[in-house]
């Protein structure tokens, strides 16, 4: 019976474990990101028990930082000899797996130092034929590589960083599995969290081509201020060489500033078109991305024809709002890996111009805001209510944001997406239009999508 109840309680101390390094994990175990989710309301999972089993993905660095952890805690069961020491080191696992993740940072940074180290080498040996285009900007970042890459496919060889692997450790990663010598144009999705990242990454891969999609104070809670947002994002323009081009969002005010102070270098500024392009893209926010990635095939002799004829068949990428058959016969707009206020504005717009009896915003909010989170919440919201008969908040701080502004439409907060789905497959009315915004779990989206991919 007591070896019983001592795996019980091991295994309570496993999943506890397992939840911790879940959200370290979400975070990429990075300090600034980590202080940050400790300002939101999804904290208390982190250091409380839930009904949900959270567990990260598992990787060679997850299984260390699990044994760690599982060590840290025997130590405390070990030399701790009180009657509720089992009930301290059970409450003491979010302490144990930060001191697990800490004690294994130096030796983590140094082998992802080596990892761009060993990059760097490589890129310099094959870089004398092609050109590098990097891409950067709050919003529409990997939009603009994945149109700009597909259109130059049509004249040269072409390789692009993967995804959303934006950091210079998924830049470098890109280069030794995909990059080699027979490519003519690495485009180069740039992201950052802090000001100097967006440089280490310039000094990797030496980009010739920059282009800044627009500012707004996405990741503000991090970088403190719009005015690092703004630095951060220029290190890109200052890297580029004498004889590089620079290409700015001018419907951006932000940019505009940008690309109007920016002398040292040639220039060009594009703008919302006119005249849709015909795309398969959904949502005529992509028509200013777009713009930008014909701006750039156009330097680089790609044809009208070309251009056109491409833009009608752009592959799936994983930012990319798509349209699905939904439960009760509905229509979801599934926009959920969006996590910017400028693609969740126009994803309402969207909705908007649709025709539906009635219409559900899903929502978790956009994470990493600071101070500027009540702001831009209550700017969404306050467009949302136009549009929408029902609103779905998982996230307790943005449904209090929500609700505060006395809406006349029907809110309702829900974090648990099991009760979600009941909730939806019950009380959803048939032929509705669904938007799905931010983060959530995939089998809850393939649940409300009929299971598709």
């Amino acid at each position: 019976m007591v070896n019983f109840l001592e795996l019980i309680y091991f295994l309570l101390i496993l999943k506890a474990i397992l939840r911790c390094l879940y959200f370290w994990q979400l975070k990429e175990y990075r300090l600034d990101r980590f202080k940050e989710f400790l300002t939101t309301s999804q904290v208390k999972q982190f250091f409380l028990p839930t009904r949900w089993f959270l567990r990260p993905k598992f990787t060679l660095k997850i299984l260390l930082l699990a044994y760690l952890s599982f060590y840290f805690n025997f130590l405390i069961l070990r030399f701790l000899n009180l009657l509720i020491t089992p009930i301290i080191a059970y409450l003491a696992v979010p302490l144990t797996t930060s001191i697990a993740v800490l004690f294994l940072k130096p030796l983590s940074d140094l082998i992802l130092d080596f990892i761009i180290f060993i990059a760097k080498i490589k890129i310099r040996l094959i870089s004398k034929s092609f050109i590098v285009i990097g891409i950067t900007g709050s919003y529409g970042k990997t939009s603009v590589k994945e149109i700009l890459a597909h259109l130059l496919t049509t004249k040269y060889q072409v390789c692009k960083t993967k995804g959303t692997d934006n950091t210079a450790i998924g830049v470098a990663k890109t280069i030794l599995k995909n990059l080699n010598s027979s490519h003519q144009i690495f485009v180069v999705e740039m992201g950052a969290y802090t000001k100097g990242e967006i440089k280490k990454i310039c000094n990797l891969v030496k980009p010739s081509i920059g282009i800044i999609t627009g500012i707004t104070n996405q990741h503000l809670g991090l970088f403190g201020s719009l005015d690092n947002i703004i630095k951060a994002k220029y290190e890109l323009i200052k890297s580029l060489p004498s004889n590089g081009l620079a290409v700015f969002n001018v419907t951006n005010s932000y940019t505009k500033k940008m690309a109007l102070n920016t002398k040292h270098i040639k220039t060009i500024s594009y703008y919302q078109p006119k005249t849709p392009y015909m795309t398969n893209l959904l949502g005529d926010y992509q028509q200013i991305n777009i713009q930008a990635a014909i701006s750039v095939a156009k330097t680089l002799k790609i044809s009208q024809k070309d251009i056109e004829s491409s833009l009608k068949n752009i592959p799936t990428f994983k930012t990319m709002m798509t349209q699905k058959k939904g439960i009760k016969q509905s229509v979801v707009i599934d926009d959920s890996y969006n996590a910017n206020q400028q693609g969740f504005l126009a994803a309402i717009k969207h909705l908007d111009n649709l025709k539906a009896s009635h219409k559900v915003l899903i929502t978790s909010g956009i994470i990493e805001l600071g101070k500027g989170k009540q702001e831009v919440h209550q700017k969404i919201a306050k467009q949302a209510f136009k549009v929408f008969d029902e609103i779905i908040l998982t996230k307790k701080d943005i449904a209090d944001i929500f609700s505060d502004l006395n809406p006349t439409v029907t809110i309702t907060f829900q974090p648990d997406y099991k009760q979600l789905t009941k909730y939806l497959t019950t009380n959803l009315k048939s032929k509705s239009a669904i938007l799905l915004e931010g983060r959530m779990p995939k089998k809850f989206i393939n649940n409300l999508c009929q299971n598709q991919s």
